[in-house]
């Protein structure tokens, strides 16, 4: 049975659409190339787990920071990498582009008290992978942006390779993200709902 102690509140960076674009034909290349036991993500950067969702002052507050700190430089992708996330009852492993990003600059003031955790490495979700999946056991390592990663043989590096070591981006936003367990089917799942997004400011 499903109650409010499941749920969990983030806050969560999420790319510019053209760049979900992108990464979402990468991931699904690789789901045709056979690759199994994976959960997909909403394609969004966990940056904090929270007590509470953030307000829109908050958010504003989060979005400045983040710009601020990261100059007007753009966010570059360059590996793919891997970060605990604690899912439900137990911690499974996100997987994803690596964000250089400074989670301890990025909020203050009345946000600051409702953090649970801050996240490091800061990854893009791609895909979550439960600690047990042997089989996928190899994508934990920092791995080009240009090599597929996830494929299981020589053939299907080949087959899924797609070149994403130019993606950079400048536009993003972040929001409330707000995440629960659940089934579909009978199997095994999680829900997810991102909230309104509110962008990183143009200029600081």
């Amino acid at each position: 049975m499903e109650t409010k102690k499941n749920k969990q509140n983030f806050l969560v960076l999420v790319p510019h659409r053209d760049s979900r674009i992108i990464l979402r034909k990468y991931s699904d290349k690789l789901l045709t190339e056979g690759i199994s036991g994976v959960y997909t993500f909403p394609l969004a950067a966990p940056l904090a787990a929270l007590s509470e969702p953030l307000s829109a002052d908050e958010l504003k507050q989060a979005a400045r920071s983040l710009r601020e700190n990261n100059g007007l430089h753009k966010f570059n992708l360059t590996y793919f990498t891997s970060a605990a996330f604690p899912a439900g009852n137990g911690e499974i492993d996100l997987f994803g582009p690596y964000l250089n990003i400074n989670t301890h600059e990025i909020v203050a003031g009345s946000a600051a008290k409702k953090i649970i955790k801050l996240f490091t490495p800061v990854v893009i979700g791609t895909f979550l992978i439960p600690k047990d999946n042997k089989e996928q056991a190899r994508v934990g390592t920092a791995e080009p942006l240009a090599r597929g990663s996830y494929s299981r043989s020589s053939r299907q590096n080949s087959s899924a390779e797609i070149s994403l070591s130019c993606i950079s981006f400048r536009a993003a936003a972040v929001a409330n993200m707000h995440w629960q367990p659940g089934q579909l089917n009978n199997e095994k799942g999680f829900k997810w709902k991102i909230d309104r997004l509110t962008w990183l400011p143009k200029n600081i």
